[in-house]
């Protein structure tokens, strides 16, 4: 389990809202766990030397 808290800009905080209401969703929590599913997301060490990454 992972906990984020996200500091949402007002039109951000909007989206949530509306696409929460728009698909009869009671918490934008659940909004957001819905939304999250509409990407792929793939993690690359930033600052590691490959051989590093994989020992």
């Amino acid at each position: 389990m992972v906990k984020i808290q996200l500091d949402l800009s007002p039109e951000e905080d909007k989206a949530v809202e509306i696409y929460k209401l728009v698909n009869g969703l009671k918490t934008k929590q659940e909004a957001i766990k819905k939304i999250i599913k509409h990407f792929e997301v793939e993690v690359k060490p930033k600052n590691l030397k490959k051989e590093e990454y994989f020992k």
